[in-house]
C-alpha cells in the first residue's frame, strides 16, 4: 500500500489528493475501471475513529449501491425513517422513490473504510503520510512533487492530477 519514487506515465495515469470520501469513491471508480491510479495522502492511515459525518442520504446509498458497498454499510449502519427538524417539522422520509427510504447513521470513517478497500483490491497504490509540495502540467500530463513523512522529495508523474484533499 506504500510506495515511492516515481509513478510511470500512461496514456490514462491518475494521481489523486486527498483520501477522504471523494477521493477514495474516485479511486475505486479509476482502479475498477482498469486506470493506474495513487492516491496521496498527507495524514497517516486511518487509525482513528474520529468523524466529519454520521449520515449517509438516499441517493447516496444508491451510487454506493451501484458499487456493491449499501447492503455492508446498511448492515452496520442505523436506519433513520423520520426526522425532525427546525423546531419540530417533521420529514418522512419513507416516500422517498428509492430501495433506500431512510438516512443511514453510520460514521463517515465507516464509510471511508469501505470505499478505501474497494480502491486497493481494485488496484490502487495508496501513499499516506505523504503531502504534495507542487505540481506542473504540461502537454503531455503532471508532474507532482511530494514528501514522504520523513521529509524525503517524491516526484510522480501522471496524465492527470485530481485535487481531493478538502478545504484546505
Amino acid at each position: 500500500m506504500h510506495g515511492t519514487g516515481t509513478t510511470p506515465t500512461t496514456p490514462h495515469s491518475v494521481i489523486v489528493v486527498g483520501s477522504g470520501p471523494t477521493g477514495l469513491l474516485l479511486a475505486g471508480d479509476l482502479a475498477t475501471a482498469g486506470v493506474p491510479v495513487t492516491v496521496l495522502e498527507k495524514r497517516p492511515h486511518r487509525t482513528s475513529n474520529l468523524t466529519r459525518a454520521f449520515a449517509v442520504h438516499a441517493r447516496t446509498l444508491e451510487q454506493l449501491d451501484a458499487r456493491g458497498l449499501a447492503d455492508e454499510l446498511e448492515a452496520i449502519g442505523h436506519p433513520l425513517e423520520r426526522l425532525r427538524l427546525f423546531g419540530g417539522l417533521g420529514v418522512d422520509l419513507g416516500t422517498l422513490r428509492s430501495r433506500f427510504r431512510h438516512l443511514l447513521v453510520i460514521p463517515q470513517y465507516e464509510v471511508e473504510k469501505a470505499l478505501e478497500r474497494r480502491a486497493v483490491e481494485a488496484g490502487a497504490d495508496f501513499r499516506y503520510e505523504t503531502e504534495v509540495t507542487g505540481l506542473t502540467q504540461d502537454a503531455t500530463g503532471v508532474t507532482v512533487e511530494a514528501e514522504d513523512r520523513d521529509g524525503r522529495p517524491q516526484t510522480l508523474r501522471a496524465a492527470y492530477a485530481v485535487g481531493a484533499d478538502g478545504l484546505r
